[in-house]
């Protein structure tokens, strides 16, 4: 009887399973997840804080990646604070707030929540965050969050002990201007000067309550900031009031700028530098407008002529507007559209619309004519470089199935021979 050895079949199975293996590895894509993180920040408005007066404790969220909700608990000493207010997302008292701001349909980077207190108490105590905080994303992905502890220095009110202790009092101070002046905001012109009374204040739109910092020019006087909470997006009146103490007032006049959610994109995207930046779609007097670094009016094709061949009049949907556009005609599904805008005192152009990456930019035709000549390059230049792996691994099978028949064979012709052999040395 001939056999044939297992030994070889069974390493080259082996090597064949090994090649698969490696192939199917290498046509999966890498996943990789990052976690979000966010910050909350305490800090006291106005830093010096005195007896039987009003101060606020700020709590600003802020991560680099966006996020929806916000739900903490915010400890105090209520012996020495009265929680006053804190807008409609903060209830309670008695030691402990809770802000929960839930629900919200916008992603955002930073949310801020001021607290209003009075000081009952001269003396220093603490404002930390409790043990439950929670940081989701629209996905319900949770945050993993850091923040500080806030000490709070309530000074005694010197002013009324010295009233009653001093048998004849002094001349009271008339001075009532600031130092410096400063606020939580993108900007602020002109730069302060304390004779000037008119500022603009521009803020982002993420800004409900506008806080600022401020050094007195004496420390008897008494400053106030009115009619700076629930800002609302466009121009917002508010005033900073200083009273000397003799009575004397100087009022410094705000007009808080504060931007929309569209303005404030545009905004952080130009800061980045972006290249291909994206944009914001709004409607205006019956006309659509695309707003980016520039402003363009969408409008409709007359001239048939503009358009490249082979394109017809549709239309995409760009944050909840229907945009007029154009595609081609046998690719009606194409991640290339084109639209026909006018900029600000020029002449309407063609601008080329990325569905997948949501860019807009100035059509140059190179891309739309590689697009008619066969479909999307960037999936040709994916799939190129996967046919020739798949050529390569069906070619390396091949060469292994070719090694295995040959080895096969060769250890069939030995069997044989020596079969034969032996078959010649019998003595019949």
């Amino acid at each position: 009887m001939i056999r044939i050895r297992k030994k070889p079949l069974a390493a080259l199975m082996i090597i064949l399973a090994f090649v698969l293996s490696c192939a199917r590895t290498a046509c999966q894509p890498a996943v990789r997840a990052e976690a979000a993180s966010a910050k909350v920040q305490l800090s006291v408005q106005p830093e010096e804080v005195v007896k039987g007066e009003y101060f606020y404790v700020v709590c600003n969220v802020s991560s680099e990646k966006k996020f929806c909700d916000v739900e903490m608990d915010i400890l105090y000493d209520a012996n020495m604070f009265q929680f006053v207010r804190g807008g409609s997302k903060a209830r309670g008292g008695d030691g402990a707030i809770r802000i929960s701001s839930v629900g919200n349909d916008d992603e955002v980077k930073r949310r801020t929540f001021s607290l209003q207190f009075k000081a009952l108490e001269a003396g220093d105590s603490k404002f930390d965050l409790g043990g439950s905080m929670n940081i989701t994303n629209a996905d319900g992905e949770n945050f993993s969050i850091s923040s500080n502890m806030l000490t709070v220095r309530v000074l005694p009110d010197d002013a009324g002990e010295a009233e009653i202790n001093v048998p004849t009092p002094t001349p009271l101070s008339t001075v009532n201007t600031l130092k410096k002046l400063s606020f939580d905001c993108i900007s602020m012109t002109p730069e302060f000067s304390p004779d000037v009374l008119e500022y603009t204040v521009k803020v982002d739109s993420s800004t409900d309550v506008l806080y600022f910092s401020y050094t007195a020019s004496d420390r008897t006087e008494r400053v106030r900031l009115k009619n700076n909470t629930e800002l609302v997006p466009g121009e917002n009146r508010v005033k900073v009031e200083v009273l000397a103490e003799s009575g004397a007032k100087r009022v410094y006049k705000l007009t808080v700028v504060k931007e929309t959610e569209d303005e404030t994109r545009v905004r952080e995207q130009l800061e980045k530098g972006a290249s291909d930046i994206t944009f914001s779609v709004y409607e205006k007097d019956g006309s659509i407008y695309i707003q980016n670094q520039y402003q363009f009016q969408v409008v409709d094709v007359e001239d048939k002529d503009v358009l490249p061949s082979g394109y017809v009049k549709t239309s995409v949907d760009l944050e909840g507007r229907s945009v007029p556009a154009y595609t081609m005609e046998n690719d009606l599904e194409n991640n290339y559209l084109l639209m026909y805008l006018k900029g600000a005192g020029g002449e309407p152009t063609l601008y080329q619309y990325d569905r997948q990456e949501k860019t807009l930019q100035r059509y140059t035709g190179t891309m739309v004519r590689k697009v008619n000549q066969g479909g999307n390059v960037a999936e040709k230049a994916e799939a190129i470089p996967n046919a020739w792996l798949y050529a390569a691994i069906i070619g390396l099978m091949v060469i292994v199935l070719a090694l295995l028949i040959i080895i096969l064979n060769m250890v069939l012709r030995r069997k044989v021979g020596k079969g034969k052999r032996e078959l010649d040395d019998l003595d019949f």
